[in-house]
């Protein structure tokens, strides 16, 4: 957890960080409680609130939280009951500093919390926090959160202006061509490997999988049957049609180094949309017969 990560402390109720789809989301935990991840339903990862005495988890738990109950403003973060909240895990005192002579475990972290109002003074203070022990799905859904695509242009050719009838290439103008990771706690790693790109050539013909191409080539290319005429104006003054793409990965995970499945997670990651104007013109041929 990063500085001001959300976790209550001092035997108060907690905000436990987990991960839903590679998405941070907060869980509120009571004293004495702890998370367990209840695997997949409808497919999103679950998680029940497990207490003494109710081994099967709390009725309300779920894979996400209630609303606030207090006003968060400011650095406060999380509720405690009607208290708004902020901590520091770790505090921002320096580890040299912190009073291990007390620290009741080789995984507890100093932290420092403060809330407002604390009517009982108990919720603001020093204390030792032991982070909840992560499971290895839970592990890979992170590094699943943490795959970043990178950034491309789309490139097509001819430049300037496609031709009815004269195949247009397409490719993704990209710095970074091959796997990318995202790797987590106990040694999970997700890997996104280069798999299609999809293109929309913006004729209303819709999607279509292309070969991964990251340069000029025919190796995805599209014919237009009409001309860019009537189309929104292009950056370049020219009515031009809008071609969207996106890169597709397929998405594969190790634990340690071995293979490792996780259900529910999604086989691919795709990139966000990119855009570009592509104008198409209609090249007329005209043949004169000259005199004999």
């Amino acid at each position: 957890m990063g500085r001001r990560a959300a976790a209550g402390v001092l035997g108060a109720a907690a905000l436990l960080a987990v991960f839903v789809s590679g998405v941070a989301v907060a869980v509120e935990v009571p004293p004495g409680c702890h998370l367990e991840d209840a695997g997949v339903r409808g497919g999103e990862a679950s998680y029940v609130v497990v207490c003494p005495g109710n081994p099967g988890g709390s009725s309300g738990g779920s894979s996400g939280p209630a609303g606030p109950s207090c006003v968060l403003s400011g650095l406060n973060d999380y509720c405690i009951g009607a208290s708004a909240c902020w901590s520091n895990v770790p505090s921002a005192l320096p580890v040299e500093s912190w009073p291990v002579d007390s620290r009741p475990s080789v995984d507890a972290i100093y932290t420092y919390q403060s809330c407002d109002p604390d009517p009982s003074g108990t919720l603001t203070g020093w204390s030792w926090y032991t982070p909840p022990q992560m499971s290895a799905a839970q592990a890979a859904r992170e590094a699943f959160g943490l795959l970043a695509t990178p950034g491309f242009t789309v490139g097509f050719n001819p430049p300037g202006r496609a031709v009815v009838g004269v195949p247009t290439w397409l490719w993704a103008q990209t710095a970074q061509v091959g796997v990318i990771t995202g790797s987590s706690a106990l040694g999970v790693v997700a890997f996104g490997e280069p798999a299609r790109l999809e293109v929309d050539p913006g004729d209303g013909s819709g999607v279509l999988d292309c070969p991964w191409s990251t340069a000029a080539s025919g190796v995805c290319a599209y014919t237009y049957a009409r001309s860019s005429v009537g189309q929104r104006v292009g950056p370049g003054g020219q009515p031009a049609y809008t071609v969207r793409m996106r890169l597709v990965y397929r998405v594969r995970f190790e634990n340690n180094g071995a293979p490792f499945e996780v259900a529910g997670l999604p086989g691919t990651l795709e990139s966000p949309w990119q855009n570009v104007s592509v104008p198409v013109a209609e090249i007329q041929a005209l043949v004169t017969l000259g005199e004999s």
